[in-house]
């Protein structure tokens, strides 16, 4: 049986593999992401990195702290809270976005950080908004990324792979956060639990990349630890799009044409 999309951009990223060794669901492997995001528990992370010895970021390219989750609090004690986590970001040369800079994973997608093919995770749910570029977004927990930070991989046990195949286009009025609404509500007994959705089919193009964000995101309500989406046109005049942003900005090497197509 051939692999999954999940499968393998998994393999892609994974290290330590027997020769000649697919990785198939229920394997567990490790892996080097691409990037790890964390947000405000940046701050909760630090102090694990910290406890298991470890004085500096083995990638400093890897990580990316995007402060979003707490920015209405202003007391003294989330301001030195953010303080540190800018300091620390500094110091090991991180990416790092304060806080009002925008919501994290967005702007993880919209500066370059996610692109077609790549394992991104973050310590938090809602990664899986990344499969709306054609990567593998899944979320990790605060010692998963503190062991990043360390050293660059952690482990993963490879979930099944569950085919959503879309048909036809949305009659007007609706939006992607229907469509993944009403998955919700026609599948509600686990069927993709712990499991990484892949839609495919006809239906795909006619969703926006708009659409697509917002079901990815939402696929994490539906329990799934992936929601991925093909690489199309679509997605490539997406990408194109921001790689013009980030070039105005200075910022040539994040979205290159080859990352894109």
């Amino acid at each position: 049986m051939p692999q999954t999309i999940t499968e393998k951009v998994v393999q892609a990223h994974a290290e330590g593999l027997a020769p000649g060794h697919e990785v198939r669901a229920g394997d567990m492997v490790t892996v080097r992401p691409f990037h790890v995001m964390t947000h405000d528990n940046t701050g909760a992370v630090m102090p694990k990195f910290e406890a298991i010895g470890a004085s500096r970021i083995s990638d400093p390219a890897q990580p990316v702290f995007t402060l979003d989750h707490n920015v209405q609090d202003t007391s003294d004690e989330n301001l030195t809270k953010y303080e540190l986590i800018r300091e620390f970001a500094n110091t090991h040369g991180v990416a790092f976005f304060p806080a009002g800079a925008g919501i994290g994973h967005q702007l993880m997608i919209e500066n370059g950080f996610v692109h077609p093919g790549t394992l991104v995770v973050a310590s938090d749910s809602h990664s899986n908004m990344y499969g709306a570029l054609a990567a593998v977004g899944t979320p990790v927990v605060r010692t998963d990324a503190a062991a990043l930070w360390a050293g660059s991989v952690t482990w993963w046990l490879v979930p099944r792979t569950i085919k959503v195949v879309l048909e036809g286009s949305l009659p007007p009025g609706t939006t992607g956060k229907d469509v993944i609404i009403t998955l919700c509500g026609l599948y509600n007994s686990g069927e993709v639990l712990n499991a990484a959705v892949e839609f495919h089919g006809p239906g795909v193009a006619e969703l926006s990349m708009s659409e697509r964000l917002t079901i990815s995101n939402m696929t994490t309500e539906w329990g799934a630890l992936v929601g991925w989406f093909p690489f199309d046109e679509i997605t490539a005049e997406y990408l194109r799009e921001r790689a013009e942003v980030l070039a105005a900005k200075g910022i040539t090497n994040r979205l290159t044409e080859f990352m894109i197509s």
